[in-house]
């Protein structure tokens, strides 16, 4: 009888088919359980009734899925600005947040020449950065950089190497605008 039940095992490690692949049934009591497959039954014995068998269901990998990149939310614009000093009567025009290089020169000019500015010329123009206005006893110069303090600290060098009481007269940083879709 024992030489039977062995007989029924060999068989059913072939018989399984594909979801068997050589691993040995277990005794799965009541049945199979998650993860189990039906393999068969062991016969009982001495007052024993036959016992389930069963297969772990092999653990099928899944294709990983691939992540779609996430849609973007909106769009930076950058933004200029510019400044215009003027020599008479010592005025200085500026525009920030404007949306192109020639719109903040034109702002700054208007801005000059309604401060009463006489000979208004664009210094400089820049964007998504900081600019400084930096002024000495003799000395008038513009400089831009990352942040404000990098700006006044090459300016007030270049002031310092050839003039005397140098001193940040104007500073500001254009912002990107972020647009939502």
């Amino acid at each position: 009888m024992k030489l039977q039940a062995w007989l029924m095992l060999a068989s059913l490690m072939f018989v399984g088919g594909a979801q068997a692949q050589a691993q040995a049934p277990h005794v799965c009591g009541a049945g199979p359980g998650p993860n189990e497959v039906m393999a068969g039954m062991q016969p009982g014995g001495n007052g024993a009734a036959p016992t389930p068998l069963c297969y772990w269901k092999p653990q099928v990998q899944q294709p990983a899925q691939q992540q779609q990149p996430p849609h973007p939310a909106g769009y930076w614009e950058k933004t200029w600005g510019a400044i215009a000093p003027s020599p008479q009567g010592g005025v200085l025009g500026a525009a920030l947040s404007a949306s192109s290089k020639e719109e903040a020169e034109r702002l700054a000019l208007a801005d000059c020449k309604a401060k009463g500015g006489g000979a208004c010329e664009i210094d400089i123009a820049y964007h998504n950065q900081c600019a400084v206005m930096i002024l000495g006893d003799k000395f008038i110069s513009t400089f831009s950089n990352a942040t404000i303090e990098e700006a006044s600290e090459r300016g007030l060098a270049h002031c310092r190497d050839t003039d005397t009481n140098c001193r940040v007269y104007y500073s500001a940083c254009t912002e990107p605008i972020f647009h939502r879709y």
